[in-house]
């Protein structure tokens, strides 16, 4: 009786089960068609694919290290002990070339636009943006920050005998910010964020312990301008990629009147590689100011 009852109970959550499955998986699938007939319909250059995007790309890049203000007093110091501060916490704004930097963000940027085969516009001046509708998608990218900072890092171990040595050191980061306005799912000209960063590792292998003291071989994976403009050109493309998505969702939305469905794009196909709930998948995207 008792594995008789398990059965059942097992078989009456299955049979509710079922039909919600039903229904999400239906409604995804009514999702994933409409996004795909719209790349496909730019894809085979059919008549109705008439709707472009316009672009904003940046022109300027705010430098910022954040180190600086962990520095006590540092506002107050002269301008020559302030150089000499910037110089020990500063390995890659100080050689950062801003063109090169924004040409690899912009360069990515538009490649991905143009894996949709959708017509791209650069608009050099934000006030002749279209307004955004049914045929304008536009996107403007209002700022980018080239930030870079030291972090304060330790590694402790303890021996058998309970003895804990600790070996202090600083690891860099570097991280590329962009605030962008653009049309989106419930949004009007609303300001987004979005970073990537990269740090330096470090290794270290005890080689002796000695009169209290260890000996460490230490290995730091160091970064430097070459590490930031290769974030920058894989930043742009996931820029746009995640700008491809919100396209995506908005363009079902309008015909539809609703989408419950994330689109994941992949470039290399120029098709959607991966569908989630809707809710799950913005958490991924751009964060809304």
């Amino acid at each position: 009786m008792y594995l008789l009852f398990i059965k059942r109970r097992y078989m009456k959550k299955t049979i509710l089960l079922i039909p919600l499955l039903a229904m999400f998986f239906t409604s995804c699938t009514t999702d994933w068609y409409y996004a795909g007939a719209f790349l496909n319909k730019f894809e085979m250059q059919k008549a109705s694919a008439t709707e472009q995007i316009y672009v904003v790309l940046p022109k300027s890049v705010i430098h910022t290290n954040s180190s600086l203000n962990d520095i006590a007093g540092f506002m107050f110091m002269s301008e020559r002990e302030q150089d000499s501060i910037i110089a020990s916490k500063t390995a890659i704004l100080n050689r950062l070339d801003d063109s090169i930097f924004l040409s690899q963000f912009n360069e990515a940027f538009l490649y991905v636009l143009s894996r949709t085969k959708m017509p791209v516009v650069v608009v050099d001046d934000e006030s002749r943006l279209p307004v955004a509708d049914d045929q304008h998608f536009t996107v403007n990218i209002v700022q980018v920050e080239a930030e870079e900072y030291m972090q304060p890092s330790q590694s402790r171990f303890a021996t058998r005998g309970g003895t804990i040595y600790a070996y202090d050191y600083q690891l860099r980061h570097f991280s590329m910010n962009v605030w962008l306005r653009l049309d989106a799912r419930d949004t009007a000209d609303a300001l987004f964020f979005k970073n990537r960063e990269i740090e330096e590792s470090f290794h270290g292998t005890v080689t002796s312990l000695q009169n209290g003291k260890a000996t460490m071989k230490t290995h730091f994976d160091r970064i430097g301008v070459g590490d930031a403009y290769q974030t920058a050109y894989a930043f742009g493309a996931q820029c746009a990629t995640l700008y491809v998505e919100k396209i995506l969702s908005e363009y079902v939305c309008r015909a539809k009147g609703t989408n419950k469905t994330y689109f994941y794009y992949s470039p290399s196909c120029n098709c959607i590689e991966e569908i989630v709930p809707y809710d799950e998948g913005i958490k991924t995207s751009f964060e809304k100011m």
